[in-house]
C-alpha cells in the first residue's frame, strides 16, 4: 500500500515539474494583462469615457450586444464592474488554458513516446487517471491563484475613496470562484478528449478549437430567435464575470456544470481503460 501511494506520488510530482514552467509563463502573462488594463481604470473614472462608450454601444443591435457580454452595460466608474468586464477576456485564455491541460494529460505520453514511465510504475489505469486528474487541478488553482492574486492587488491600489475594502475584494473573488467553475468545466471535457483523439493530433489546436467553437454556438444560441437552448451548449456563459459582478449566480447554469463535470470525468476513466496504448 505504501508502495503504490509512493508511485502514485512519483506521477504527480513528475507532472507537476513537467507543466509547472508553462503554468507560471501563463499566470504572469494573464496576470500582466490584468494590471495593464486596471492602470487605465483611473482615466476611465474622471473623464467623460463612460458616455462615450455608452453612446458608441447604443448604436449596437440588443441582440449583438448580448451575444458578446455586453449587453448590461458596464459602468466603467465602478471598479468591480471594469475588472469584471477585463477579467471576462483573460477568461477566454484561462479557458483555453484549461481545455489545454485536459486535452494533453492522457495524450502527451504517448505523442511523446514516454508511455513506458507510466507503465514502469505499478499502478492501474485508474490511478493513472487520478493523478492526471489532480495534478492538473493543481496547475489550474495555481494559475487561478496568482491571477487571482494581482487582481485584488491591483484592484487595492486603483481601489477609489468610499469604496468597502473587504466588500471589493469579496466580489473579486466570487467571480474567480465563477473563473474557477467554468475552468474545471473544460478542464473535465479536455481530460475526456484526451482518451479519444489521436496523439498524433495537435492538442493545442484542439483546445482552442474546443474553447470557440462552443463559444461560437453560444453566441449563435443568443442571436436566433427559437435557438435559445444553444447557449447551453456554451460553458464559458456559464459564470461570466459581469453577470456575476451583477446578478450572482445562475442555478441552472451552476447544475449543468456539475453534471458536464461528472460525465466527463466519467467517462475518462470508462474509455480509458478500454483505450489500446500505442508503446
Amino acid at each position: 500500500m505504501r508502495i503504490r501511494r509512493k508511485n502514485r506520488m512519483n506521477i504527480f510530482r513528475f507532472e507537476i515539474r513537467r507543466l509547472m514552467k508553462s503554468c507560471i509563463v501563463w499566470s504572469l502573462v494573464c496576470g500582466m494583462i490584468i494590471v495593464l488594463f486596471m492602470s487605465f481604470y483611473p482615466s476611465m473614472k474622471d473623464s467623460g469615457i463612460q458616455e462615450l462608450v455608452e453612446t458608441k454601444l447604443s448604436a449596437f443591435p440588443e441582440g449583438m450586444m448580448e451575444a458578446f457580454g455586453i449587453d448590461k452595460m458596464v459602468d466603467f466608474t465602478d471598479i468591480i464592474q471594469y475588472m469584471a468586464y477585463v477579467i471576462q477576456y483573460v477568461g477566454m485564455a484561462m479557458a483555453i488554458y484549461a481545455s489545454i491541460l485536459g486535452v494533453t494529460s492522457l495524450l502527451e505520453e504517448e505523442a511523446e513516446g514516454t508511455i513506458e514511465f507510466l507503465y514502469a510504475q505499478p499502478v492501474n489505469r485508474n490511478q493513472i487517471v487520478i493523478c492526471k486528474i489532480f495534478s492538473r487541478v493543481l496547475l489550474l488553482f495555481i494559475y487561478l491563484f496568482i491571477i487571482g492574486a494581482i487582481a485584488i492587488f491591483v484592484s487595492i491600489i486603483f481601489k477609489p475613496e468610499g469604496i468597502e475594502l473587504f466588500a471589493m475584494v469579496k466580489d473579486i473573488v466570487n467571480i474567480f470562484i465563477g473563473m474557477s467553475f467554468v475552468g474545471f468545466i473544460f478542464l473535465s471535457i479536455g481530460l475526456l478528449l484526451s482518451t479519444i483523439l489521436s496523439p498524433t493530433i495537435n492538442s493545442t489546436a484542439i483546445s482552442i478549437g474546443v474553447f470557440f467553437i462552443t463559444y461560437i454556438i453560444g453566441v449563435v444560441g443568443k442571436l436566433r430567435d427559437g435557438l435559445e437552448p444553444l447557449k447551453y451548449l456554451s460553458p464559458f456563459d456559464y459564470a461570466l464575470p459581469m453577470d456575476l459582478a451583477k446578478e450572482g449566480w445562475n442555478s441552472k447554469y451552476v447544475v449543468l456544470g456539475f453534471i458536464i463535470i461528472i460525465l466527463s470525468i466519467s467517462g475518462t476513466f470508462i474509455l480509458y481503460n478500454k483505450k489500446d496504448m500505442k508503446i
